[in-house]
């Protein structure tokens, strides 16, 4: 069983997920994201119905299992946010939705900051889960200032930080979070991400493809999975980055 940890499914055809399936995936995490121009919260709230209430019955016609993540994205922040945050509990009360997400910096501003704060201390005060986002640029900065609002404001064991590469791994390897590897063409390759499985050992990882309406590659995981078995890796180390921990982690 391969479950995708992170992606954005209402991006991608149909047909993407056929041949998902067909190499093994049974399960999906899609989070909310940033690519329309959410400058009011009823987008961002539209946005949710289509993720939470849509997708499923889309996807799992190719009998893959949805989950759904919803949260305000660094980089989609409506003028009034507050309003989204307000009527979050409205999704989270579905048995699918798992997680507060996609959250987190793309930069250091005031804004951004307030947003993501007010969303970690909500997830905390239920004890939700939360998806969080690392970006391209100044990674390794902006992720040093996400690790010090995250542990200000949230148990370190319902993060799931993502997108981790070598830039970051060692401010991470240590954290009592989850940390999530994309392999996608802009992010992690199979081999890379193979070379650090195999550095760092198993046990805190999943792993994901982010796919989205960037570059992606939905095929990755199983490219990973059949790089690990060639590579003679052990059947309970392959299960547990393929779903084992992320099940785990989301307790399911």
């Amino acid at each position: 069983m391969i479950f995708d940890a992170h992606m954005h499914a209402d991006t991608r055809p149909i047909e993407n997920f056929m041949e998902m399936n067909m190499a093994g995936v049974e399960a999906i995490l899609t989070c909310a994201y940033d690519p329309l121009r959410m400058k009011k919260s009823n987008v961002t709230l539209e946005h949710f119905d289509r993720i939470v209430y849509d997708e499923p019955k889309r996807i799992e016609k190719h009998n893959i299992k949805v989950y759904a993540a919803v949260g305000v994205h660094p980089r989609a922040i409506p003028d009034d946010y507050e309003n989204v945050i307000e009527k979050l509990p409205n999704y989270m009360n579905e048995e699918h939705v798992i997680a507060v997400g996609e959250i987190g910096l793309d930069e250091i501003t005031p804004k951004q900051e307030e947003v993501f704060i007010k969303q970690l201390q909500y997830a905390d005060e239920n004890n939700y889960n939360v998806i969080i986002h690392t970006p391209r640029k100044n990674k390794a900065k902006v992720t040093q200032r996400t690790i010090t609002l995250l542990d200000e404001n949230i148990n370190p064991h319902n993060v799931q930080l993502d997108h981790v590469d070598n830039s970051i791994i060692d401010m991470l390897i240590d954290k009592d979070y989850t940390l999530g590897i994309t392999v996608q063409p802009l992010k992690m390759s199979p081999t890379e991400t193979v070379e650090m499985l195999d550095k760092y050992g198993f046990d805190k990882f999943v792993l994901d493809t982010d796919i989205s309406y960037a570059p992606s590659n939905h095929m990755a995981l199983a490219e990973v999975k059949h790089k690990l078995i060639q590579d003679g890796y052990k059947k309970s180390d392959i299960k547990k980055v393929m779903s084992d921990n992320v099940m785990k982690f989301h307790n399911l």
